[in-house]
C-alpha cells in the first residue's frame, strides 16, 4: 500500500488515502481514477486522478447519485460485440486521458451537445495529440451530433486569434474565451458524469464504447423530445409530465429531472426548438 496526499477541491481540507498495489497495476500510460467517498477526507465526495508516479493530476467534482439513462442505442447495439475493435488504429485513449483534464473533456462535450463551435489550443510540444483528438471526437459523435472543431498550436493561435471570435476557445486546461458566457459551471452535471464513467473504465475499447453510447443516448432522447414539441399545436398545450412519461415508456429507462433539463437544453440549442420559460420553471416545480 502507498499513501497519497489528497486535497479536497471543494473545502481544501487535506488528508491521505492508501492506494493498493492491485490498483497501481491498472496504470499504463494513462491515469488512475480514485473515487473519494464522503467522510474519507471531509464531507465532500469527488474523484482524484493520479498518474503512474502517484502524483495528483486533477480533481473532478461529480454527482455520483446522478443516474444516466440505462439503455443501449439501436445504432450502437452492434458495437457491444466488437471485442476485437482496435482502438490504437485510430486513436490512443491513454494519451487523451493523460493530457486532457476531465473538466476540459466535460466542457468540450457540453459545447458539442449544444451545437457551438470550439477551438482547442495545444502547447507547442503537443502536436502529437492533434490526430488522436480529431479521431476521438469524430468517433464518439458518429451517427449523432454534428460539430465544428479546430485544433491549433499556441504559436499559431497568437497569430490568428481574431479568426476565432465566434468560437468557444480552450487551451489544454481551461476555457480562455467564451464571448457570450455560454458555459455555466453549474449546468454541466450530466456531462461530468459521462466523462467520469469514460475515464473510470480501464478497458480502452469498452471506455470508448461507453462514452459513444452515452452521447448517442443524449441524441436519441433529445430528438424524441424535439419531435414531440414539433407536433404540439400550441406552446400552451405542452405537457412536461407527458413528455417525461413518453420518454420512459419509449426507451424503457428512468429519466431524472436533471437529465430531462439537460435534454431540453440540447433541444433548444442544438435542435433549435424554442423551449418556453414556463416549461423550464414547471419542470423544477414538478420534479
Amino acid at each position: 500500500m502507498v499513501n497519497v496526499q489528497i486535497i479536497c477541491p471543494v473545502c481544501k481540507k487535506k488528508g491521505n488515502i492508501e492506494v493498493s498495489e492491485d490498483s497501481m497495476k491498472e496504470f499504463s500510460r494513462g491515469i488512475l481514477a480514485i473515487n473519494i467517498a464522503e467522510k474519507t477526507i471531509c464531507k465532500d465526495s469527488f474523484v482524484a486522478y493520479l498518474d503512474k508516479n502517484l502524483k495528483v493530476r486533477d480533481y473532478f467534482i461529480v454527482d455520483f447519485k446522478l443516474e444516466l439513462p440505462d439503455f443501449i442505442s439501436e445504432k450502437d447495439k452492434k458495437l457491444e460485440s466488437e471485442k476485437k475493435f482496435i482502438v490504437e488504429k485510430i486513436l490512443d485513449l491513454d494519451l487523451i486521458k493523460y493530457n486532457m483534464s476531465p473538466n476540459l473533456l466535460a466542457y468540450t462535450l457540453k459545447v458539442i451537445l449544444l451545437g457551438k463551435k470550439f477551438l482547442l489550443i495545444l502547447d507547442d510540444q503537443q502536436s502529437f495529440l492533434i490526430d488522436h483528438l480529431i479521431n476521438f471526437y469524430k468517433y464518439i459523435t458518429q451517427n449523432s451530433f454534428k460539430y465544428e472543431l479546430n485544433i491549433i498550436l499556441q504559436k499559431e493561435y497568437n497569430d490568428k486569434k481574431k479568426n476565432y471570435k465566434d468560437y468557444i476557445v480552450f487551451d489544454n486546461k481551461e476555457i480562455i474565451y467564451d464571448r457570450d458566457k455560454f458555459l455555466n459551471p453549474k449546468k454541466i452535471a450530466v456531462e461530468k458524469r459521462i466523462i467520469q464513467k469514460f475515464i473510470a473504465e480501464t478497458d480502452q475499447n469498452l471506455s470508448l464504447l461507453i462514452i459513444k453510447n452515452d452521447i448517442q443516448k443524449a441524441f436519441d432522447l433529445s430528438k424524441f423530445v424535439t419531435d414531440y414539441l414539433n407536433k404540439v399545436e400550441s406552446i400552451k398545450k405542452i405537457d412536461i409530465t407527458e413528455i417525461y412519461k413518453d420518454l420512459q415508456e419509449q426507451f424503457h429507462t428512468n429519466i431524472s429531472s436533471i437529465y430531462l433539463s439537460f435534454l431540453l437544453e440540447i433541444v433548444e440549442n442544438y435542435h433549435k426548438v424554442e423551449i418556453p420559460g414556463s416549461l423550464k420553471r414547471l419542470l423544477k416545480i414538478i420534479f
